[in-house]
């Protein structure tokens, strides 16, 4: 019963459920100071996201791993009768506690709507859109979709993009709000399992990856034809518990009345902020009702008419009014226009100019416009003091007419200077004016960024600063060297903000402007080609090394400037067959990778003495080894200097069996005469021989003796007077019969 009630209890509480925590959570932290509320906003954000994340995860057990459990139980069972009450008690324990475990996680998700909105809307957030995109984050990541895509109806073929979960995941053709017009028409959040199959699948999304996707609808108001939806995409078959398809219809019901209540509060307050403008414009505002019951005027209204601002009565206003045109001193002007105005109700009247001189100079410009709004009736007063902007005026008209010719001359010149100058400044590569002390005395928007400095610091530094290969010394020389020239491109390194230094390539030009001597650079930033090149040099010389490694430098040199057949016939060469005896034997009784290492280390070392002597070693046939001597270069010592590679691989073999405990030896055979050389076929190349030398001398091998170098009659000729030999005699030759054949026995 104790592993039946800790079974239970572990199903049920593992995890513990948020809805559990989150009142304590909140409670803990329901004090502190107003500047941390955010703080505490955010925490229950995360607290509740990571606790839904985990129930996510786990919240549906594996039906492989219950089979899996059963098959155990089972067996168990079966062997073990006495334990049958136990496994019963314990399986009805599992299932109780599943059930109840989804039952919490109903109520879990259910309240989690309402815990996220309620706090995404104690932040600081003031605008729908970004509650909006708050949810479409937590939407994001509580469902583990791929990408989550708020979208917005502008008309009814065209969507704008509100926020995308990550930035990349929403095509660019993906224009048209038809994919979410049936959620919006049934109120509800859709959600297709396989959306590929669905006969009215977005072909774009399908193409970027959709497997599963949720549309919820969004309208702000009902009374508003701004709408949308948010979308959840999954790459891959998703399948929603009910409960968790109950959580998005609740989370956007609420988030539709929390979207209603917020776009009514931020109109509310735009139009405070708006009441708030007028009221401190320097315009002076007043407003009279037609039927004499009510007035109003703002601060500079009231301070022009000599009354308290605010409401007033009409009759107060009109009498102030009154008094402020008796001492206009343009009356006559505006008569005709007054006389329109007290006879028509409907009249508008734009820009009077009033003008006093009493008790100082003042000119308004008065507009008076009837309203008609929400049934108030009224008459709208605006006055604009526009004193200095009128005598302005009045000076200006005068020197105008002086002006206007010089004005059209400048024009042009003005507009060419600002072209320049803006081209200069958005140049791509960096400017710098530099003069002859090495101080810089301009700089574009790309220098700065190229460096990482602000303006005024680069004004305020010289050009050794930044340039690694001037120094103050060297600047004077360079400086001598360029007016000499008139202009210079080099490459050089910069030092950025960081201390950072880069490779850059500069132009520099000598200028005389207005009497005095300038450099002016162009600079651009040229790591990316330096990495670039680099790389491609190391990618040239691996190429370069693998391919002599296959062929003789010579034969590589032409086989990358040809691509005919490579055949070459030489009439002095000397050919190298070598084989160790007993490899064979002992490849049946050694590991292969202890047989090839041994093999490796051996041919490792005749490499080094091919290299040594000058000769090219044409390639290894199991434990043969073939050099030849003569080739690609021709040389007249071919065949001494083939003797001499043969007793340093009998030396080198005696060395190798000292310090392996090997009883290893060599058979070699030599000869020399003529053969065609070459590379064929298009791939795997190999540089190879052909010719009856060659087959000769590979005979020498095989009818050799162990540990004893056998060389034709040919090769004998060749070196008898620098090296001793004892002749063998005639032997039968597979293929050419008798021959006479020498051994090799050492130099003279």
């Amino acid at each position: 019963m104790s592993l039946t009630s800790i079974a239970f209890t572990v199903i049920v509480l593992f995890p513990l459920p948020a809805w559990i925590l989150s009142p304590f959570i909140a409670t803990k932290m329901g004090g502190g100071k107003e500047d941390e509320e955010d703080t505490k906003v955010n925490s229950i954000l995360n607290i509740q996201y990571s606790k839904l994340r985990q129930s996510l995860i786990i919240n549906s057990p594996s039906l492989s791993m219950l089979g899996l459990v059963a098959i155990v139980v089972w067996l168990i069972g079966s062997q073990y009768p006495d334990l049958r009450p136990w496994l019963t008690g314990l399986g009805l324990a599992i299932g109780c506690g599943l059930l109840v475990r989804r039952f919490l996680l109903e109520i879990e998700w259910k309240l989690a709507g309402g815990s996220v909105l309620a706090a995404i809307a104690q932040s600081d957030m003031n605008t729908p859109d970004q509650i909006i995109e708050q949810v479409t984050r937590k939407l994001y990541e509580l469902s583990l979709a791929d990408a989550a895509i708020a979208l917005r109806q502008l008309d009814q073929v065209t969507a704008q993009a509100l926020v995308c979960f990550p930035p990349t995941a929403l095509p660019d053709q993906l224009t048209t709000p038809k994919l979410f017009a049936e959620a919006l028409t049934y109120k509800r959040t859709l959600f297709y399992a396989n959306y590929p199959a669905t006969p009215k699948a977005v072909p774009i999304l399908v193409a970027k990856g959709t497997q599963s996707l949720a549309v919820l609808p969004l309208r702000k108001e009902q009374t508003t034809q701004e709408q949308g939806a948010i979308l959840l995409l999954w790459y891959r078959q998703t399948s929603l518990p009910s409960y968790q398809r109950r959580f998005l219809d609740l989370l956007l019901a609420q988030l539709h009345t929390l979207l209603r209540l917020q776009t009514t509060t931020f109109r509310l307050e735009q139009l405070k902020a708006r009441y708030n403008a007028i009221l401190e414009i320097p315009q002076g505002v007043v407003f009279v009702d037609v039927s004499g019951g009510q007035g109003w005027l703002n601060p500079a209204g009231a301070k022009l008419l000599g009354l308290e601002p605010g409401e007033a009565e009409p009759s107060a206003i009109a009498q102030a009014m009154a008094i402020l045109r008796s001492r206009m001193d343009n009356q006559q002007e505006i008569a005709t226009q007054a006389a329109q105005l007290f006879s028509q109700p409907q009249a508008e009247i734009h820009d009077w100019i009033w003008k006093f001189s009493q008790p100082q100079p003042l000119v308004l410009s008065v507009s008076s416009l009837p309203t008609d709004g929400q049934d108030i009736q009224g008459r709208l007063w605006l006055f604009n003091n526009i004193t200095e902007k009128y005598f302005a005026q009045q000076t200006l008209a005068k020197r105008t007419a002086q002006l206007e010719m010089v004005n059209e001359q400048l024009e042009t010149v003005n507009e060419a200077l600002r072209f320049t100058q803006f081209s200069v400044d958005r140049a791509a590569d960096a400017i710098f004016w530099i003069g002859q002390d090495g101080r810089i005395l301009y700089v574009n928007y790309a220098a700065c960024r190229l460096l990482g400095y602000p303006l005024n610091d680069l004004l305020s530094m010289k050009i050794h600063d930044i340039d690694a290969n001037f120094t103050v010394e060297s600047w004077l020389a360079h400086w001598q060297i360029l007016k000499q020239c008139g202009s210079l491109s080099l490459e050089s390194h910069h030092r950025s903000k960081n201390g950072k230094h880069f490779p850059v390539e500069v132009r520099i030009s000598y200028l005389e402007f207005d009497g005095k001597e300038y450099n002016c650079a162009f600079v651009r930033d040229i790591t990316e080609r330096k990495r670039a090149e680099k790389a491609l040099r190391w990618e040239r010389e691996k190429a370069e090394r693998l391919l002599l490694n296959i062929l003789p430098q010579p034969i590589a040199e032409r086989l990358k400037q040809e691509t005919c057949l490579i055949a070459d016939r030489f009439a002095d060469v000397t050919i190298l067959f070598a084989d160790i005896v007993g490899f064979t034997n002992l490849s049946a009784r050694m590991p292969p990778t202890q047989l090839v290492f041994l093999l490796n280390h051996i041919f490792s070392r005749f490499d080094q003495l091919t290299e040594k002597h000058g000769l090219e070693k044409i390639k290894t046939i199991g434990d043969a080894y073939m050099i030849a001597s003569g080739i690609p270069t021709p040389r007249k010592d071919h065949a001494e200097a083939m003797l001499e590679m043969a007793l340093d691989m009998q030396i080198e073999i005696a060395r190798f069996n000292q310090f392996q405990d090997e009883n290893f030896c060599l058979r070699i055979g030599i000869n020399s005469g003529p053969v065609v050389a070459g590379v064929i076929g298009t791939k795997k190349f190999i540089y190879d021989l052909w010719g009856d030398a060659v087959n000769t001398a590979s005979r020498m091998e095989s009818h050799g003796i162990p540990d004893k170098i056998q060389v034709t009659e040919t090769t004998y000729k060749l070196c008898q007077d620098k090296f001793l030999f004892e002749k063998r005699g005639q032997i039968q030759i597979k293929g050419k019969g008798k021959m006479t054949t020498y051994l090799f026995m050492g130099r003279k």
